[in-house]
Formats: structure tokens, C-alpha cells, sequence
């Protein structure tokens, strides 16, 4: 049966809320600045039209509204809807393209219109440039795997928008020192970094994120072949560590089973989430930690024992044919599992080992669902499964979420990036088919070589980490592309379909 692989517990409250605090109070101070400066502006202004009578009033109205005016075009236009006039009071722009003056507004109408304004900017910011995250990452050696996964990192939107878009990462924000966090983001801004030109080729290094992440897990230090899905965990992991809010861990009591046994599922799910996030909260959880349901059912006496644990993804098993769905996988993780023989656990009830059987549910939906599909098996990856599994653009997770949280979750996911292994457990290399988070359109990421790609080429036998979003928190749509249409969805092979795909940008050796 397929295992989840889960961290430590998370931290209390939305980290979110203190970004926008502290993106609130430095709005606040600019514009504080800002009216200081505006008004010695006017100041200056005044006596300058005293000892010199050849200016009127209305011509210096005039030059200094079109002194504004200029100003605020170089600042990007977003506060031209609402500028200073003379007399101190405000102007607004109305239907007929000219300026009115408008009431002196009070200190509760100023900061929601501050509101309004910050709102608006997050929301130009939002949808990422299309003339963005074409750049290519060129191999250290053996690396591939780590160009992978970070490709796929970089159309997922919440760390977009957090690295990138709204640039919430302050280099002084990391808390265990390991310059991760800071690293990856610098890393994000060159890759997200307007391409030289539409045909041209683009490429980066990632040597300081590889050293950052080598301190962190020095398993990944030197250049040996390594596994993208364990790769993708260390980052996670050393990332949420950067960011976590929660600055010093607190000590927690150990958890009152008996006290969670009488409360309903609903309550105790809650109440063990609330200690996760106590001690573990981050943007990373945010977006990638969901809840999964634990039923442990005794068979000789009928007791069921219930928990609810974190997980970061779903390591899936794959059934033994040649070709099968990613449902049917989803299935054979959460079906009834018997414990029997030196698996019997210890039932609470009875107070001795029992013969048992086990399910899991789905009971908090991440807004990024992993999912890591057990290709490799045996020790040190002594065999590979080539098994064909057909996993869907649209996945809805509704059968396998727990009945009491299908009415308030939104089930629905949609596939964005697929991190591929082709070869053999001893030799082989990674790459990436990752839909542009801008644009909606299937891009490949070979190391430094950036291609188009087809819609009917990302399933394939090569698929191994798949990257889904919730529809609800996905706000790029797929743009509709003929070429990507096909009778044939999948790749059985993992070849390159060079009838499909256009190449965009090349750069040295494959």
C-alpha cells in the first residue's frame, strides 16, 4: 500500500495576514512621506508666486497640474486618478476626460481608498508575463533532476506570486540562516526575467540555490545522480524553514488522545491542525500541506481509532500491468488495507495487538497537490516500473475525499506540471512539461533547451511527479491550441513528437 510522506506539525494562524500588515503599514508611510513632500512642494510654490507678480494664479495651477501629471506617468500611471491641486484640496478625473475638485475626505475614506489602490496593484500584478519563465537552466553535471523539479516550481502559482509577482520575500525574512530562501528567489527573478527575444535563447545557473540546498541536506552535495521527488521534499522543506512565521517552536503538551476520542471527526481534525500550524507556518504550507484521514478499524472487537495527519504529497503505488489510470492508483491507496501477522497493531480497546484493518481519506485539500507516482522500488532504485499511467488535465478527488468534506471543499484539480525520468534506475535523465502559468501554453524544459510542447505529449510513460492545482486557485486558463488536439493523448514511448512540437529557443548541447 502507498505511503504519504509527511513533516513535522504547522503554525497558527495566516501567514498572509502579516504580509499584508506589513505591506499595509509600508503603504502607509510612503503615502505619509509622499503628502510631506507634496505639501512643501505647494509651500514653495506659494512664495515663489508672491515675489514674482508676472505669474498668476491660474498659470501656476496649470504648470504645477502638469508637473503632477508627468510625475505620476513615470511612476506608471497607478495614482493619476486622484492628484493634489493648489488650494490642498483633491482632484478627481471626470467623465469628460478633465479634473474637478473633490471634498477633503476623512482619515477612514483616505485609508480605504489606500485599500482600493493596494487591491488594484496586486491585481495588475497577478496574471504573470507572458515573455516570462521561458529561461532555460544549464547542467552542473548530473543536475537534471534539480532543473526539473524547479521548473515545475516556477509556474506554481502561490510561489510565483509570492517570489516574483508580489516580491513578499525580504532577504532579511529567513530564519534559520541557510540563505535558501534567498537564493531560490533571486533564482525565480532571472528566470521569470523578460526573454532576450521570442526566438532567442535564455539560460541561467542555479549554483548558489545548489550550494544553499547542499548545506541543508548534504545529501545533495557533489554531483551525483539524485531523485527529483526526494529533491523536491529537501527544498520544500528548507524553504517553509526560511519562511516559517513562527520564529521560536513552542513547547507543546502531548497530545490527549483521550480528550480527541470524544470529540467528532470535524473537531479533532481541527484541533490536531490548530497544533500543526502552532509550530509550523509558512506560504510553502500553505499551498502544499493538506490533512489526511487515518481509520484503523479492530477486527475483533469493532473499535475504530481515528487520526489526521499532515501530508506534503501522495506517494502513490502503481499497480502491476503495462497500462493503467491514476484513479486506479488513487484507489489503491485508499482502499482497506488488512494489518495482520507482525503488521497487527494495538488496539486501544482491547490493549493488545489485533488483527486490523486500515483507510485512509482525503480530509484537507492543499491548494498544490503532489503527487509522487512509486516508479522506483527496491533499495538504492533497484527496479523501474514503465507502467503507462494515464493521468488526467482535470482530476476531481471527490470519491476519495471524506463524505463529511465533500460540500465544503472544491475536489477539482488541474494538471500544470509533470516532472519526467527517462532511462533506468542506474542511468537515466530528467526533464519537465510544465503549462506556463501566463499563457496556459505546454512549454519543455530540457535542462537549458526550452521547446513548446503538445497537449497529447505530457502523459507518457515518463510522467513520475505530478504537479495539480485547485481550480479555485489556479487563475491562469489553458489557451486553446489545435495543434494540441489528438486522438492519441498519451506518449507511450517518451519520444518527441517533432510533427507537434515548435521549437522556441535552443541553446548548446542536448
Amino acid at each position: 500500500m502507498g505511503s504519504t510522506t509527511s513533516l513535522p506539525t504547522l503554525g497558527r494562524g495566516n501567514p498572509h495576514s502579516n504580509y499584508t500588515a506589513a505591506k499595509r503599514s509600508a503603504s502607509s508611510a510612503g503615502t505619509d512621506k509622499q503628502h510631506k513632500k507634496q505639501q512643501s512642494s505647494s509651500s514653495n510654490g506659494a512664495n515663489s508666486l508672491a515675489r514674482s507678480k508676472s505669474c498668476s494664479n491660474a498659470n501656476f495651477g496649470k504648470q504645477q497640474k502638469q508637473h503632477l501629471l508627468q510625475q505620476q506617468q513615470q511612476n506608471g500611471g497607478l495614482e493619476s486618478t486622484v492628484e493634489p491641486a493648489t488650494n490642498g484640496s483633491q482632484w478627481h478625473k471626470v467623465s469628460n476626460g478633465n479634473y474637478a475638485p473633490e471634498p477633503e475626505k476623512t482619515l477612514a475614506s483616505t485609508t480605504s481608498l489606500q485599500k482600493q489602490k493596494q487591491q488594484q496593484r496586486l491585481k495588475n500584478l497577478q496574471r504573470p508575463p507572458a515573455n516570462g519563465g521561458l529561461v532555460g537552466l544549464n547542467n552542473l553535471g548530473n543536475t537534471c533532476y534539480m532543473n526539473s523539479i524547479l521548473q515545475c516550481l516556477s509556474h506554481t502559482e502561490p510561489l510565483l506570486r509570492h517570489f516574483v509577482l508580489e516580491r513578499r520575500f525580504q532577504p532579511s525574512a529567513g530564519r534559520n540562516g541557510s540563505g535558501l530562501a534567498k537564493a531560490y528567489a533571486n533564482l525565480m527573478l532571472r528566470m521569470w526575467a523578460a526573454s532576450a527575444s521570442p526566438t532567442g535563447a535564455d539560460c541561467t545557473s542555479p549554483t548558489e540555490l545548489k550550494q544553499c540546498v547542499a548545506q541543508y541536506a548534504p545529501r545533495f552535495r557533489g554531483y551525483s545522480q539524485q531523485d527529483a521527488q526526494e529533491f523536491l521534499r529537501y527544498l520544500l522543506e528548507g524553504l517553509h524553514e526560511d519562511l516559517n512565521l513562527v520564529s521560536v517552536r513552542p513547547k507543546l503538551p502531548p497530545v490527549d488522545y483521550e480528550h480527541l476520542d470524544l470529540l467528532s471527526d470535524d473537531d479533532k481534525a481541527d484541533e490536531l491542525w490548530q497544533r500543526y500550524l502552532q509550530q509550523e507556518n509558512s506560504p510553502v504550507v500553505e499551498a502544499f500541506v493538506g490533512q489526511l484521514k487515518s481509520t484503523l478499524e479492530c477486527c475483533h472487537c469493532s473499535h475504530k481509532s481515528v487520526t489526521f495527519d499532515p501530508f506534503w504529497d501522495l506517494a502513490l503505488p502503481i499497480p502491476g500491468k503495462s497500462r493503467t489510470s491514476l484513479d486506479a492508483c488513487l484507489k489503491l491507496f485508499t482502499n482497506q488495507e488488512t494489518l495482520d501477522g507482525n503488521e497487527r497493531p494495538t488496539c486501544d480497546r482491547c490493549r493488545c495487538r489485533r488483527k486490523c484493518v486500515k483507510r485512509f481519506h482525503l480530509y484537507r485539500l492543499p491548494s498544490v497537490l503532489v503527487i509522487h507516482l512509486m516508479r522506483f522500488s527496491g533499495e538504492r532504485f533497484k527496479t523501474k516500473l514503465n507502467t503507462l499511467v494515464e493521468y488526467p488535465m482535470e482530476l476531481d478527488v471527490s470519491e476519495f475525499l471524506d463524505k463529511k468534506c465533500r460540500l465544503r471543499q472544491t475536489p477539482q484539480y488541474r494538471l500544470y506540471a509533470v516532472s519526467e525520468h527517462a532511462g533506468t534506475p542506474y542511468g537515466g535523465h530528467y526533464t519537465a512539461v510544465v503549462r506556463h502559468a501566463g499563457t496556459g501554453r505546454w512549454l519543455r524544459y530540457n535542462d537549458n533547451r526550452v521547446e513548446e510542447a503538445s497537449t497529447r505529449s505530457v502523459v507518457s510513460t515518463e510522467g513520475y511527479v505530478l504537479f495539480y492545482s485547485r481550480v479555485d486557485s489556479q487563475p491562469a486558463e489553458e489557451v486553446g491550441d489545435d495543434d494540441n488536439e489528438g486522438d492519441d493523448p498519451v506518449r507511450e514511448n517518451g519520444e518527441d513528437e517533432e510533427n507537434t512540437e515548435k521549437h522556441v529557443m535552443a541553446n548548446g548541447n542536448h
